[in-house]
Parts: structure tokens; sequence; C-alpha cells
């Protein structure tokens, strides 16, 4: 049986959600992870372009709240979370991975960074498949707990707290 009829209770906090979607993605198919194809199918997502059937599944399973009703500036979002995860999968969680370290670490530039944190709309859902496709050439993983309220925020007070953020602990590092 898929994880999506086992587990019907719903998960109160984004942090419970993200660890269970970052799980699902590191398992074998044999054991309740995402196939080969269902992975494909979620790294070609582009802003504007196809949605396909796993990412219906998945946005069902742990981004719509209890009405399943969201907005689609918060759609493309979380589409643009499971793009990247899918891109740094087969590991793309790992707790405790601060993610402006490990940008820092990783060599991302600076001039990356500023359009990652500066970018709106389509624009910034570009820079966050490009930091993504970039993290996992460098074979690095990211605690997706820190990382998606990041991608996912929406108001601009909140958003702006978590850009300073990711920019504080990526200079924090450089120095």
């Amino acid at each position: 049986m898929d994880e999506l009829t086992l587990t019907q209770e719903p998960m109160d906090s984004l942090e419970e959600k993200i660890r269970a979607l970052a799980a699902r993605m590191s398992r074998r198919t044999e054991e309740g992870g995402l196939g080969t194809g269902e992975m494909a199918e979620l790294r070609r997502w582009r802003y504007g372009g196809e949605v396909h059937p796993t990412a219906w599944r998945l946005l069902a399973r742990y981004a719509h709240n209890a009405q399943g009703v969201m907005g689609m500036a918060s759609e493309n979002r979380w589409l643009a979370v499971l793009a990247g995860m899918a891109h740094m999968s087969p590991q793309p969680h790992r707790s405790g991975a601060n993610p402006g370290r490990v940008l820092a670490e990783a060599g991302y530039s600076e001039t990356r960074l500023h359009k990652l944190l500066n970018s709106q709309d389509e624009a910034f859902l570009d820079a966050v498949d490009r930091t993504c496709r970039f993290l996992r050439a460098k074979g690095a993983a990211v605690d997706w707990t820190r990382f998606a309220p990041f991608i996912l925020t929406l108001d601009p007070d909140k958003a702006e707290i978590h850009r300073r953020t990711l920019a504080r602990d990526y200079f924090s590092y450089q120095q």
C-alpha cells in the first residue's frame, strides 16, 4: 500500500511535513519512496509549466490545508520545494545543515546569493531551482526545515526575516 493511503492523519507543522517529504524522497521505491520516473517528473517542473501527477499527489498530501485550498502563489512555491528536493535527492535533507553555511562552504558566489535573496516571483523560483542544482552538483544537502520556509513564505515581513537569516548565516561563515 502507498504511504498516501496508510497515513491519513494531517501533519500539523510545516517542519513535520518537510521531514516526512524528505524521508519519502530519500527512500527506495520498495520502501515507499518515489520511483525514478516520479522523481524525474518533479525535477522537470518550471514556473508556468506542466504540473505532473506526482506533484499533485504530493501537494495534496503535504502542502494543502485541511480544506484542500491553496493559492497559486503558494502552490508554485511548494512546487519549487518539491523540485528542489528532487534535484538534491537521493539525500536532499541533512538535519542541522544550515542552508546559508552550506552554500558558503560549497562555494556559492555572492552574486548568486544576491540574486536568490533579492529576486521576486518567477525569477525567485528560477533562482531556487539553480541553487538546488548547484547544491546537488556539489553533493551538498541542507536542512529543509530551514530552507523550505525561506522558499514558501509569502508574507513580505516574514520573508525578509528568512532572507536576512540566510544572508547572515552565509556571510558569518565567509569571515
